[in-house]
C-alpha cells in the first residue's frame, strides 16, 4: 500500500501522478475530495497507465474499471430490521454485528479497455451494472 495524499480536490492529478512506477493500480474510497474530482484522477491515472478501482459505484461511470460495494437499498432495509428489534426492547449492545452478505459489482470496460484490461465474460455477467464503450 502507497498512500498518495491530496488535501485539496486541486492535489489529486499530483498525488495520482505521483504514484506512477510504484503501484498496480489506484483504489479510492468514498473520500468526498477524490470523488468531486474523480475526471481529474481518471486523467492523471490514464496519463501514468494506472488503472482505477473505486468503493463508490457512482465513480465508475466517470472512469474506474470496477467498484464493488454493499447494495444500499438491501443495507437499509436490513437497518430497519434492526431498528424494529430495539424499538421492541432488545438492546443494540446485545446484537451481533451484521455485514452485507452479497455485493453489487459495476464494471467500466471503456475504462478498462483505455487501460489495456481485458474483463472476463464471467465478471461482466455478475455485475449489477456495466459500463460499455
Amino acid at each position: 500500500v502507497v498512500e498518495a495524499p491530496a488535501p485539496r480536490t486541486t492535489d489529486i492529478g499530483i498525488a495520482a501522478r505521483s504514484l506512477k512506477g510504484k503501484v498496480d493500480v489506484i483504489y479510492t474510497s468514498t473520500d468526498n475530495n477524490v470523488v468531486s474530482a474523480y475526471e481529474a484522477l481518471y486523467k492523471a491515472a490514464l496519463d501514468s497507465d494506472i488503472p482505477l478501482v473505486a468503493s463508490d459505484t457512482s465513480t465508475v461511470a466517470r472512469g474506474a474499471i470496477a467498484a464493488l460495494s454493499n447494495n444500499y437499498y438491501i443495507l437499509g432495509e436490513e437497518t430497519g430490521k434492526m431498528i424494529v428489534d430495539i424499538l421492541n426492547g432488545k438492546k443494540a449492545g446485545d446484537m451481533p454485528v451484521k455485514t452485507m452478505d452479497k455485493l453489487d459489482l459495476y464494471l467500466n470496460l471503456k475504462s478498462a479497455k483505455a487501460f489495456g484490461i481485458t474483463v472476463p465474460q464471467t465478471l461482466v455477467e455478475s455485475a449489477k451494472e456495466v459500463v460499455s464503450p
